[in-house]
C-alpha cells in the first residue's frame, strides 16, 4: 500500500510540475513553422492527405495524425494539450520503470521521471502539431520499455505474454513515428542485462539468461529494420540508412567526425541542456515575463518540497546507490540515443536541433539523478533538485513566451495584409519579412497567405500552392534582382511554381509598426530594413494586389480575433485607397485615426497621408507632416525623392511643388 501511495504521489508531482512548465501560456500558442503547410493541406485536401505528406520518409506518422486531426481539427489548443499529456506520461512511465528496476531507490526514480518530463534541452514543445509525432513516439517508447521491465518481473505466464506483446506493439508504434528512436533499444537491452545479471550464477549462465530474456524484444528493432531496409524506400537522404553507411566506406574521415559529434553531444545533453537554453531563452525576457517565470519556478519548487515530505522521505534514510548499474544504464542509453542521429549526419545543437536530445535525455537525467543521489546530505539533494526544476520551468516559460510572441507577430502581420489587400493575383511569388522572426522555410509565408486567400478545396494531387513564396537566400536575392528565374519544387505533396520575375514584397520592420506592401516603382523603405530587402524592393509588383472587393476575414481559430482597429488599420486602408486612387478617402481615415488617439511609430507610415494632402493642396497639412518625416535625415532623403517623383506624376499646384522642393528637399 505504501509503495502504491508513493507511486501515485510521484505521478501527481510529475503532472503538476509539468503543468507549471508547459501550460501557463498554452492558450496563446498558435501554428508555428511546419504546422502551416500541414494544416493548409488539411484545409484543401482533408486528413487522408497525411498519407501523401509523410509517404517519402515516415508513412507511419499518417496513422497518428489522421485520428488526431479528426479529433482536434484546426484548433491548435488541443494539439498543445495532447503534446503536454504525452510528454508528461512519458515522464511517469520512466518513473515507473525506475521504481521497478530499483525498488529501494524511490527518490532516484522520482527525480529521473520528473527531470525527464521537464527536460529543458527539448525546445520544440510549442511546435505541437508537427512535433506531435516526436512526442507521441517518445511516450510510446517509454511505455514499451516499462512493459518490458514489468514482463521480466511477473511470474504469471499469461500476464507475461500480454506485457511482451504490448511492449512490442508500443515499440513498433514509436519507431513508426521516428526511425531514429531505435536508439531506445539501448535502454531496453541495458535494462534487461542489468536485471538478468543480478543474483547468483556463472558468467555463462547469466549470458544465457540475458539472451533468453531478450529474444522476444528483438522483434521490435528487427521487425522495423527488416521493413525499413528491405521493403521501404526512403525518398529523403537523411533517413536513407544505406546512403549514410556508404559515406563511411567512401570517406573514413567521416567516422572521425561522427566520434567528434558524439563527444560534443554527450556534453550537450547532460550539461549544456541545463545551462544554454535558460541563458538563451529565459534571461533575455522582458522584466514582466521574467517575474512571472520566477514566480512559476518558485511555486513548482515549493510543490516539489511539499511532495517529498508527503512521500515520507526522511533525511536519515540511506538509500543504496547501485552506482555501477546506473552508470552502465545511463551511458548505454545516451549512446543509443545519439548514435542513430549521428549516423545520418545530424547532431544535437541548441536550440535548432533540440529534438535530437529526446532519447539520449533518458540516460542524461539518470546520470544527473545518480549524482544527486550520491550527495551525502538530503538537504543538498533537495537543493540541487530545486535548482534543476527552477531552471527547467524558467526555460520552458521563456521558450513558450518566445513562441507566443511569434504567434502574435505572425497573426498581426497577416491580419494587416488582409486589411490592405482584398485579393492577390495567382502565381505571384510572395516575399515577406516578419519583425524579429527569421523565416527558415517558404511555407511560413505561403501557408498563412493561402489560408486567407485560397481556402478552396482541391481535388488534384499534389496540392497546387497558388500563392507561392520564397525565403531570401543569397541565390533567391540574385535571381529576383536579375528579374528572372523559375523554380518548381514539389515537397511533401505540395507543388509550387516560383517566378522570381514576378514577386510581391511585404515588410514589417518592427513589432509595433505596420506591414508595408511595396510598390517597386516607388519603394518606401525604412532605414532599418535589411539590405537584401532594399535590393529586391524595386522588383515588387504592387499591381499583383487586386483592389476590387472587400477585405477577407482570416479564420478566427487560426489567426485569432481581428485586432483593434488602431493606427495600422487606418494606415492599411489609406494605402489601399492610395492604390485605388481614392485620394479623398485618405484624409477621412487620418481624422478617424487621430480622433481615436492613434499615431504611427514609424514616420514612414505618414506617406499615404502626406501624398493625399499634396493632391488636395493642403499646404498646412503637408508642412506639419514634413517636420515629422524629415526628422530622420536618411528617411528625409528618401521622402524627398519619393515626393519629387510624385510631383512629376501628379497634377500639383505650384505652391505645393515649392513646398516639396523647399520644405522636404531643402
Amino acid at each position: 500500500m505504501q509503495n502504491k501511495k508513493q507511486f501515485w504521489l510521484g505521478a501527481l508531482l510529475i503532472f503538476i510540475v509539468s503543468a507549471f512548465a508547459y501550460l501557463p501560456l498554452v492558450k496563446n500558442l498558435g501554428y508555428l513553422n511546419d504546422d502551416w503547410y500541414q494544416m493548409y493541406d488539411m484545409l484543401v485536401k482533408g486528413p487522408s492527405f497525411y498519407h501523401e505528406i509523410f509517404a517519402i520518409d515516415r508513412p507511419g506518422r499518417a496513422l497518428a495524425m489522421i485520428p488526431l486531426f479528426t479529433l482536434f481539427g484546426f484548433n491548435p489548443l488541443w494539439y498543445h494539450l495532447s503534446a503536454f499529456f504525452f510528454r508528461m506520461m512519458g515522464g511517469i512511465f520512466l518513473f515507473w520503470t525506475g521504481r521497478m528496476l530499483w525498488r529501494d531507490r524511490n527518490l532516484f526514480a522520482l527525480v529521473t521521471g520528473l527531470l525527464f518530463a521537464i527536460y529543458p534541452g527539448f525546445l520544440s514543445q510549442p511546435n505541437a502539431i508537427d512535433y506531435q509525432s516526436h512526442i507521441l513516439a517518445l511516450f510510446l517508447a517509454m511505455l514499451s520499455v516499462a512493459l518490458t521491465v514489468q514482463s521480466l518481473l511477473v511470474e504469471n505466464l499469461r500476464n507475461k505474454v500480454l506485457l511482451i506483446a504490448g511492449s512490442i506493439l508500443a515499440g513498433w508504434g514509436a519507431l513508426s513515428q521516428m526511425e531514429y528512436y531505435i536508439g531506445i533499444e539501448g535502454f531496453r537491452f541495458a535494462a534487461i542485462i542489468m536485471l538478468m545479471w543480478r543474483g547468483d550464477g556463472t558468467f555463462r549462465q547469466k549470458v544465457m539468461k540475458v539472451i533468453k530474456a531478450s529474444l522476444p524484444f528483438l522483434l521490435v528493432a528487427a521487425g522495423f529494420l527488416i521493413w525499413r531496409l528491405f521493403f521501404f524506400e526512403s525518398a529523403r537522404k537523411a533517413t536513407d540508412v544505406s546512403l549514410q553507411v556508404l559515406q563511411v566506406i567512401s570517406s573514413p574521415l567521416t567516422a572521425l567526425w561522427w566520434l567528434n559529434y558524439l563527444l560534443q553531444d554527450f556534453f550537450t545533453v547532460t550539461l549544456a541542456a541545463w545551462t544554454m537554453p535558460v541563458y538563451q531563452l529565459a534571461f533575455p525576457m522582458r522584466l514582466k515575463d521574467m517575474a512571472i517565470a520566477l514566480a512559476l519556478s518558485a511555486v513548482a519548487v515549493g510543490v516539489v518540497l511539499v511532495a517529498l515530505r508527503w512521500r515520507g522521505e526522511k533525511a536519515s534514510e540511506a538509500e543504496p546507490t547501485h552506482s555501477g548499474e546506473t552508470l552502465f544504464l545511463s551511458l548505454v542509453t545516451m549512446l543509443g540515443g545519439l548514435v542513430p542521429v549521428i549516423l545520418v549526419n545530424r547532431h544535437v545543437t541548441l536550440p535548432d536541433y533540440s529534438r535530437y536530445t529526446l532519447i539520449a535525455s533518458v540516460g542524461a537525467v539518470m546520470l544527473i539523478a545518480l549524482l544527486i543521489e550520491s550527495l551525502a546530505r538530503r538537504g543538498a539533494q533537495i537543493t540541487v533538485i530545486g535548482i534543476l526544476v527552477s531552471i527547467a520551468v524558467m526555460t520552458h516559460y521563456g521558450n513558450t513566451i518566445r513562441s507566443v510572441y511569434e504567434t502574435k507577430a505572425t497573426r498581426n502581420f497577416w491580419q494587416q495584409v488582409a486589411w490592405r489587400a482584398p485579393n492577390i493575383e495567382d502565381g505571384v511569388t510572395l516575399i515577406a519579412s516578419y519583425p524579429n522572426s527569421p523565416l527558415a522555410e517558404d511555407y511560413f509565408i505561403w501557408g498563412p497567405a493561402n489560408f486567407i486567400y485560397r481556402p478552396e478545396k482541391q481535388s488534384n494531387n499534389p496540392v497546387v500552392v497558388r500563392l507561392p513564396a520564397a525565403v531570401l537566400t543569397g541565390d533567391v536575392v540574385n535571381q529576383i534582382a536579375a528579374g528572372s528565374g523559375v523554380e518548381t519544387p514539389l515537397r511533401r505533396g505540395n507543388y509550387l511554381e516560383r517566378d522570381f520575375g514576378n514577386v510581391l514584397v511585404m515588410i514589417q520592420t518592427r513589432e509595433d509598426g505596420c506591414v508595408r506592401i511595396i510598390d517597386g516603382d516607388a519603394p518606401e523603405l525604412s532605414p532599418s530594413d535589411a539590405d537584401r530587402l532594399k535590393l529586391i524592393a524595386p522588383r515588387s509588383r504592387l499591381d499583383a494586389v487586386i483592389t476590387d472587393g472587400e477585405s477577407p476575414t482570416p479564420p478566427v481559430n487560426i489567426f485569432g480575433k481581428e485586432p483593434e482597429h488602431g493606427w495600422c488599420y487606418f494606415y492599411q486602408k489609406a494605402d489601399l485607397a492610395r492604390q485605388r486612387g481614392e485620394w479623398e478617402e485618405i484624409p477621412v481615415l487620418l481624422n478617424q485615426a487621430l480622433d481615436g488617439g492613434y499615431y504611427p511609430n514609424d514616420s514612414l507610415e505618414w506617406m499615404p497621408f502626406l501624398q493625399a494632402a499634396a493632391i488636395q493642396d493642403d499646404v498646412k497639412q503637408v508642412r506639419e507632416m514634413t517636420k515629422i518625416v524629415t526628422a530622420d535625415k536618411i528617411l528625409g532623403i528618401q521622402v524627398c525623392n519619393l515626393m519629387t517623383d510624385f510631383a512629376q506624376e501628379q497634377t500639383l499646384s505650384d505652391e505645393m511643388k515649392s513646398v516639396i522642393e523647399q520644405g522636404i528637399c531643402k
